[in-house]
């Protein structure tokens, strides 16, 4: 299956185009363009440099917030003009559990259990946020259980809900500068930078699992 995932939701725009689990190719840009400006070009160099055409497209992805709304126009509108065009099943999926996916390649490298909290910056020391668990199964597998839905949460309401758990929390996305102002717990700390903001093989991977789980493709 290859995918095609975008995310614009934020200050990083950030593309990528898989096959069968393998990534052909990513970009992942933080800069003064806009997205309207970098994803066409990004999207269009994706397929060029892995010899693609639209027409060998299997799955489109992009992160459908929540974010800034003139960025979530923009993925949506590219996502939905490939989709409509060339008949391809497209899945958006929320900006904070492809956050969360980020952290996926640690789980499995750290072997122990931890909590993954996205934060997007939502202004006025507010978050829109939710809570994720990687946890190891009998089998060793590594498995990722959403314990909150996405919500909006001010600094100290997420700081009141953080403090309750026992396990680790890494933070991940923008509004990690919120929460190093605002939070100081000693069991809460930020994911590293490389896999701290929006990925495009994050997004395809969880929007592959929604499509895989869905009924009527």
């Amino acid at each position: 299956m290859k995918i095609l995932a975008i995310d614009t939701t934020a200050v990083t725009a950030a593309a990528a185009l898989l096959e069968d689990g393998h990534i052909l190719g990513t970009y992942q840009q933080n800069g003064t363009l806009t997205h309207s400006e970098t994803m066409l070009n990004m999207v269009e160099n994706l397929l060029a440099n892995a010899h693609t055409t639209a027409d060998d497209l299997d799955l489109l992805a992009v992160s459908a917030g929540p974010g800034s709304f003139t960025g979530v126009r923009i993925g949506v509108s590219i996502i939905k003009g490939l989709a409509f065009g060339k008949n391809i099943p497209c899945v958006p999926v929320s900006t904070l559990d492809a956050l969360a996916e980020n952290l996926r390649p640690m789980a499995e490298a750290l072997g122990h259990d931890f909590y993954v909290c996205p934060v997007m910056d939502a202004r006025r020391s507010q978050v829109y946020t939710a809570l994720f668990l990687y946890e190891t199964d009998a089998d060793g597998n590594t498995v990722k259980t959403r314990v909150w839905e996405d919500d909006m949460l001010s600094a100290a309401e997420l700081s009141e809900h953080l403090s309750a758990l026992e396990l680790p929390v890494l933070f991940v996305g923008e509004g990690c500068r919120v929460t190093q102002k605002e939070i100081h717990l000693p069991h809460c700390k930020e994911a590293p930078e490389a896999v701290r903001y929006q990925i495009g093989v994050s997004v395809a991977s969880a929007a592959q699992a929604v499509y895989e789980a869905a009924e009527d493709k």
